[in-house]
């Protein structure tokens, strides 16, 4: 029994660091002094050919706006973003894109990545400045806010509290159909291990990131032109596994309740197809996004949602659009 549970506790631990570490790399800046979204427990070619969601929205010479385009993710979400021929902003706080060390074959994406392609717009934009938020977000039919903190981009209140709040209600005052937030898994359990290391990790990280999902969901709260989607990664497992392995491999939960590890590289092709959808089911919600394969609960009382019959719907598909058929609108988390 001893050895049992201390082989549970190591590989909770383990996909928990695994999300602390990688937390930074969804900053504006290039900044890889903190790494900690590894801390939180939170057919290839068939899949980068694949189609949008049959909820994609129709208004393709619109940008889609990534804010924080120079961290891991926010890089593959505006490759995801050109590999489908779509117009995109990259927004960071330098104003130059692409990062040096990241690879967009990741996304399947081998194209001009500079500023030479007329889809791509690369800007300067800091999440700590309204007018600049506002300048950027001007026109754009979703906006993806990639970034978190850093030392050069600024610290958690700033980025992943004040920023998240601040680009969703210029979404609304710009009239932005979509907003897609990264967030992480374990943001609403504050006693989980996932939420207590990743704290440590960085400095009030995982509060703020909540007080941003909270901040969100408040603002939509009467609002019908607009939506956003909150998603929660588990620990990001890379580099072994950096590639689209697409919906087929994927779970979807809802309640913060589950975790696991993903790629970003299918973080970054799911919060594009959330940003592309305008779907009603998967407005003003929050959901967490792991591999089915190594599923684990945030916290050991949540151990009975693993069990076949938990009241908790674990949604899978071999498409996007099935993988989203199951998620519930106007969803926070599960109050245990």
């Amino acid at each position: 029994m001893m050895k049992s549970a201390l082989a549970y506790c190591s590989y909770v631990a383990a996909v928990l660091l695994a999300a602390s570490k990688n937390t930074a790399a969804l900053s504006i800046s290039n900044d890889r002094s903190i790494n900690r979204r590894d801390a939180l427990i939170g057919g290839a070619a068939t899949i980068l050919g694949a189609p949008l969601a049959c909820g994609a929205a129709s208004t393709p010479s619109k940008p889609v706006a990534v804010i924080g385009a120079s961290g891991k993710t926010g890089a593959l979400c505006v490759a995801t973003l050109l590999r489908r021929g779509l117009p995109v902003v990259a927004l960071t706080r330098s104003g130059e894109w692409p990062p040096k060390k990241i690879d967009l074959n990741a996304v399947g994406f081998d194209g001009d990545a500079t500023s030479s392609n007329p889809l791509l717009t690369i800007q300067a934009c800091d999440v700590k400045n309204a007018e600049s938020l506002s300048t950027n977000l001007s026109g754009c039919r979703a906006v993806v806010y990639a970034a978190s903190a850093s030392k050069k981009g600024g610290n958690s209140k700033e980025v992943d509290g004040d920023g998240v709040i601040a680009a969703g209600n210029i979404c609304l005052q710009q009239n932005v159909g979509r907003y897609v937030v990264i967030s992480s898994g374990s943001t609403t359990r504050p006693n989980s291990l996932g939420f207590k290391f990743t704290e440590m990790a960085v400095a009030g990280i995982m509060t703020q990131k909540r007080r941003g999902e909270v901040g969100v969901r408040d603002a939509y709260s009467n609002q019908s032109g607009s939506s956003y989607t909150i998603l929660r990664p588990g620990g990001l497992d890379e580099p072994k596994q950096n590639i689209i392995q697409g919906p087929s491999a994927l779970e979807i939960t809802q309640g913060d309740v589950l975790a696991g590890f993903v790629s970003r590289a299918d973080v970054a092709e799911v919060a594009v197809e959330l940003a592309l959808s305008s779907a009603p089911n998967v407005k003003n919600t929050a959901c967490e996004l792991y591999y089915r394969n190594k599923v684990v609960p945030v916290d050991k009382g949540f151990k009975k949602y693993l069990k076949d019959g938990a009241d908790l719907d674990r949604l899978y598909g071999k498409s996007y659009d099935e993988l989203f058929q199951g998620i519930k609108p106007n969803y926070d988390y599960l109050d245990t």
